[in-house]
């Protein structure tokens, strides 16, 4: 089992938890411990945990560790540090956990998990979620569409049971739950779903043997209210086209609520060059650099070509050429620097309804650019270009 834990594979880690605490993460896997020679200290007795010895443990956890115990502390060192700590406060507060004045981040993720571990779990999978960047839109069939929060049904209860039916159809079991989080601007919901079964060689102890399972995956559906569309991150076509369907028909009434519409056009480039990159007027945003272009030139053969650099229009000016009138423009790479972050961001646009960038808020100022540069098709345009 590869797996290296940041803040239990050091003792001066295992030292920022409070002890009884930290006492009370090791009981939960008693047996695991004593099999390694290692003495769990009663709670209140004044016992030394040997922090040395502990960390030499978890730093190379093998097969025998139990699973629960594997998965907490991936959760716990994932989310106990500073900047879930607000997100942390307030899960305990809402779950009844208590806390007290001088809880530390570590300690504070420990608690959650000890009393309510699938609350780690669920925000451990929102932040993923918040870093997948592949996206396929889906414009309203109603240019007009007004999308009211407060309209949408509570009870998920009916949509849960129609993709339960679709994945117990697809042999992909009978679980399915769908989580829903209201984000400004938009609805996030997760999709919570198996898959195909697996069945993989493993090793237990000396013994070479096989390990059967049925492997989860969450898919996500983001509502857009501000500008009315549907977004879909899943692997499947078959799922992405079923969750346009179900979640149109369950939140809206209607199975084609939502349908397939160009969003992203690349002609900007070519009209414009490296003026359809002007950024000035973003306080946010601090530059913008085309650094991939595809074009697609048609023809028996194919053809295909990809002019790619640090900066294509620079490029292009120092050949005294420009991006060509006949092909197609495919796909697009652009580098945008945000104000005051160090790291610039990669924004992947392709030509119809597929988008690559971050998620979370740096969406919304990205998007709300596209819109402005007229690489977003949106409204009235994109319901007539579907047309």
């Amino acid at each position: 089992m590869a797996l290296r834990l940041r803040y239990f594979s050091h003792p001066d880690m295992l030292r920022q938890f409070e002890p009884a605490i930290l006492v009370q993460i090791l009981q939960t896997a008693e047996n695991f411990f004593a099999a390694k020679g290692f003495p769990i200290p009663a709670p209140g007795n004044g016992g030394e945990i040997d922090y040395e010895a502990l960390a030499s443990i978890l730093a190379d956890p093998d097969e025998e560790m139990p699973g629960d115990l594997v998965d907490g502390l991936h959760l716990i060192s994932e989310l106990g540090n500073e900047s879930y700590f607000d997100d942390l406060l307030q899960m305990a507060g809402e779950a009844g956990i208590p806390v007290d004045d001088e809880v530390t981040p570590p300690d504070l993720a420990a608690l959650i998990w000890l009393a309510q571990p699938r609350l780690l779990q669920q925000k451990d999978q929102e932040s993923s979620f918040e870093r997948r960047k592949t996206f396929e839109s889906f414009a309203p069939a109603d240019p007009s569409m007004v999308i009211n929060v407060e309209e949408l049904p509570q009870d998920l209860g009916e949509l849960e049971s129609a993709l339960r039916d679709y994945f117990r159809k697809k042999k992909k079991g009978r679980r399915c739950r769908v989580l829903r989080k209201n984000a400004p601007g938009a609805v996030h919901f997760y999709v919570q779903h198996g898959q195909a079964c697996r069945r993989e060689p493993s090793v237990k102890g000396e013994d070479s043997t096989c390990t059967f399972f049925r492997p989860e995956r969450t898919d996500m559906v983001i509502l857009d209210t501000e500008n009315p569309e549907l977004r879909i991150n899943s692997a499947s076509a078959p799922d992405m086209r079923k969750y346009r369907e179900l979640f149109g028909l369950h939140l809206f009434g209607s199975a084609e609520t939502f349908r397939y519409a160009q969003k992203y056009n690349l002609e900007p480039l070519r009209k414009l060059g490296q003026e359809s990159l002007e950024c000035s007027d973003f306080p946010d945003l601090e530059s913008a650099r085309l650094t991939e272009l595809e074009m697609d030139w048609g023809g028996a053969l194919n053809n295909k070509s990809v002019e790619k650099a640090d900066d294509v229009f620079e490029a292009l000016k120092i050949r005294h050429a420009q991006v060509p009138d006949q092909p197609a423009l495919k796909r697009a790479k652009i580098k945008v620097k945000l104000k005051g972050i160090r790291k610039a961001r990669m924004l992947s646009l392709v030509a119809g309804n597929k988008s690559g960038y971050p998620r979370g808020e740096e969406a919304a100022i990205f998007e709300e650019w596209l819109r402005a540069r007229e690489f977003i098709i949106y409204g009235k345009r994109a319901y007539e270009e579907a047309a």
